[in-house]
């Protein structure tokens, strides 16, 4: 038995021997910073990542003539190397990428939940540079959105494409993200816009079309994902304050009021590496009057004149203050683990309008019981695990509570817990990667808000998905696939269901990517779609009988890079068609009974008939120098052609139906839409001066719902005279803004939104800003 032993370690111990260790390091050629997670293949088979200091390791034998090893990183050409294996050094081999220079070297992860570079995508996207949000002294990150070729808010509710019409802070389909986790909140699908963290953004990506097999019911027509930024080897700290005012209204008479309305604020930002440690954090205070105009009191009376940044004393007036960290840590023990929690809440107060008065003498105040003053607060507390193999598979382990307060001042308060988790596990194989993961989510929604379901106004919500895709990178295609089914519960009624999404990139050229995909998408009601019982001025009633809706879409796009001097960019073009079944509309009529507040008029999410939107999508985005100067460009046209397919279905009652509750049916447009939208941006900057010019065009809404027009003779006026001045062209909007970096670190800037003090609405009842401006202070250490 002895015997045997010794000849079995005789026989292992050449093969234990053999096996040896190659270190590497990735550096960027240009800046001999570390590159993070570059791809080490050989054979066409990953068999290394380099961590966080650019470091990898890979196994090799002796026996080998020689050792080809390829780094890949996104934005940088592959680099391929051979290594003589009698000369290998002991200390590591250092790979020295050089960056791409035939692309723009944009790097994305909302596509396909991993790093790819925007020409490679098999989806339309567009991407929001942080200069342009602290550019342009954004409140809210629904402002910055707003320049977003393609992108529409109406009333708080994101449009993309004319994927949605108007609803009232509840059931979005577009899914709000920050850093992939869901950010809609849970009891009514609503975008928390100053929740977002505008002071802490690597950049906003905004994907166009269904996108549930990824992200599920609420990405029905697109998703807008807002990555942060993480510390890089420098302290980084960046305070911007700010004051300014708004115009007066250029209709003199809409003014009732004396005093000049105000805003303040500040925003802050820190990030650092401790050792192992990454620390971000943000704070912003925010005060504002508002453009519309101060709450009189029982007797009429206004409040005495004088700017407090702390009282909400105009409607849609607010004020707020948030703060956000983010901690990870990197183990030394383990490398490839990193670990921390990320939190951010927010207490504010506010006054929200639904309806103005009139559109003359009261088109800055507003109806009587339309207005809702809210004291919120809402907070997340997201801790998260990830680790990344040395064979490059990565596991991401992510949780989320979300906590929600809103302390209405009509008894109709809100509040909600959320429990999020999801597990991700990504790997490549080869030219294939491969992504499936595991998501679960459970709603407790409270409130006298929500009396259309329990009576005791407590609903429940839960939802469990899994998903898996795949991306194909062979040669100059990319093609990827996926499929997730998601179960959902409301109340304890169930429903389930599969998507399915496909798509194909092809680089025709040195810098010509063709691409064509198509994806299927759904969403579940909300709870306060399904359950909300409320009268804001107008009533808005609950349908417990609410179904889920569907859609698909299809879309060929190219994408065209282009390189002027040291200027470079993409151009791209895309038409699209996507169809809904089961459409949610947020519908005005009669839904009540003639003893109830205003004859029973009122608002009320119902399915209405199937409804398509085609269209045509063209934008442009580039960056770089001509002479002097140096230009960041963002501009876009898109053209729909939203439509409902079967106007005379009855949906609702005896004779509702498209074309019963239209006030505009000429090509069968469905409500709230504008068929013209056109983006653009323009940042110069010159030794120590900035200028920017922003840009946007809004056709008109010409359908509304026709019940507006009927009851303005028991006196809601202002629509059908509002409408008739409106039927064709649009509103422009041109914000302009100049800086000057009065020292190194120090920067004072001018902005001013709505330059021309055009007095415009995106959809009728809802006036927007007057001109602001703004004078902006940077500190940058």
């Amino acid at each position: 038995m002895v015997r045997l032993a010794l000849w079995m370690a005789v026989l292992l111990f050449p093969v234990a021997a053999a096996a040896q260790t190659l270190k590497g390091e990735v550096r960027d050629a240009s800046t001999g910073d570390p590159v993070v997670g570059a791809t080490v293949s050989q054979d066409s088979s990953v068999v290394a990542v380099s961590d966080v200091d650019g470091l990898f390791s890979v196994t090799y034998t002796p026996d080998q003539s020689a050792l080809i090893l390829t780094v890949s990183a996104l934005g940088f050409e592959d680099l391929t190397r051979t290594l003589d294996m009698q000369s290998l050094p002991s200390s590591p081999v250092v790979f020295a990428l050089q960056p791409a220079t035939n692309r723009l070297g944009l790097a994305v992860v909302s596509a396909g939940k991993f790093e790819q570079d925007v020409s490679e995508l098999t989806v339309s996207m567009e991407v929001l540079q942080p200069g342009l949000i602290e550019g342009k002294n954004t409140l809210n990150m629904d402002e910055a959105l707003q320049q977003t070729p393609g992108v529409v808010i109406v009333d708080s509710e994101p449009q993309i494409r004319g994927g949605s019409g108007f609803s009232f802070g509840a059931g979005s389909r577009v899914q709000i993200l920050v850093d992939d986790l869901p950010l809609l909140s849970g009891d009514a699908g609503r975008p928390i816009w100053g929740f977002l963290p505008v002071e802490n953004v690597e950049q906003v990506e905004v994907i166009k079309g269904a996108s549930s097999v990824l992200y599920g019911s609420a990405a029905l027509s697109g998703v807008i994902n807002v990555r942060t930024a993480r510390p890089t080897d420098a302290p980084t700290t960046r305070i911007q304050t700010y004051h300014g005012f708004y115009s007066d209204p250029p209709n003199t008479e809409a003014k009732y009021w004396d005093d000049t309305h105000m805003l303040s604020g500040v925003n802050a930002f820190h990030a650092r590496k401790i050792g192992r440690l990454d620390l971000v954090v943000g704070l912003s205070l925010l005060g504002n009057d508002s453009h519309k105009g101060p709450i009189p009191d029982a007797t009429g009376a206004l409040p005495a004149s004088g700017y407090n940044p702390f009282e909400v004393d105009t409607y849609d007036g607010e004020n707020r203050a948030r703060i956000n960290v983010n901690t990870r840590y990197y183990s030394e023990a383990v490398p490839g683990l990193s670990f921390g929690v990320n939190t951010n809440w927010l207490k504010g107060e506010s006054l929200a309008t639904l309806l103005w008065e009139n559109d003359s003498t009261g088109i800055f105040g507003t109806f009587p019981g339309a207005a809702t003053r809210t004291k919120q607060v809402v907070g997340t507390v997201d801790p998260f695990v990830e680790y990344l193999s040395p064979n490059g598979t990565r596991h991401a382990l992510r949780g989320r509570w979300q906590s929600l307060d809103n302390d209405n001042d009509n008894n109709q308060g809100n509040f909600s817990d959320v429990y999020y988790g999801s597990y991700q596990v990504q790997r490549g194989l080869g030219e294939v990667m491969l992504t499936a993961g595991l998501v679960g989510q459970y709603t407790d929604a409270r409130g006298q808000l929500y009396t259309g379901g329990n009576p005791d106004g407590n609903n429940t919500a839960s939802n469990t998905a899994g998903f898996l895709q795949a991306d194909w990178k062979h040669g100059l295609w990319n093609i990827s696939g996926g499929m997730r089914y998601e179960s959902f519960t409301i109340n304890g009624e169930q429903e389930g269901r599969p998507v399915f999404r496909a798509g194909a990139n092809y680089q025709a050229a040195e810098a010509t990517f063709l691409r064509a995909s198509f994806g299927q998408g759904y969403r579940f009601p909300s709870i306060a779609e399904k359950f909300i019982q409320t009268a804001v001025g107008l009533g808005i009633y609950p349908n417990p009988d609410l179904r889920s809706e569907t859609s698909y879409n299809a879309e060929i796009g190219v994408k065209q890079g282009f390189k002027i001097g040291e200027f470079k960019g993409y151009a791209d073009v895309a038409v699209f068609y996507q169809r809904y079944r089961n459409f949610i509309e947020f519908t005005f009529d009669q839904w009540g009974g003639p003893t109830d507040a205003l004859f029973g008029f009122g608002f009320k999410s119902v399915n209405t008939a199937d409804a398509e939107v085609a269209g045509l999508d063209a934008s442009i985005l580039g960056t770089g120098t001509i002479g002097k100067v140096n230009f960041t460009a963002l501009a876009g046209y898109t053209y729909t052609r939203p439509r409902a397919l079967y106007p005379d279905s009855v949906y609702a009652g005896e004779d509702l139906s498209y074309a019963t509750t239209s006030s505009f049916t000429e090509n069968s447009l469905l409500k709230y839409r504008m068929p013209h939208v056109v983006r653009a941006d323009l940042q110069a900057e010159y030794k120590d001066f900035e200028a920017g010019v922003s840009y946007r065009f809004n056709s008109y809404i010409r359908n509304v719902d026709q019940a507006f027009i009927d009851i303005e003779e028991i006196g809601l006026p202002g629509v059908s005279a509002w409408q008739a001045d409106r039927t064709s062209g649009g509103d422009s909007i041109l914000d302009l803004r100049l800086g000057y970096r009065v020292a190194e670190q120090h920067k004072v800037s001018l902005v001013v939104n709505n330059a021309l003090n055009r007095l415009y609405a995106i959809r009728p009842l809802a006036i927007e800003g007057t001109r602001q401006v703004v004078l902006q202070y940077l500190i940058v250490l």
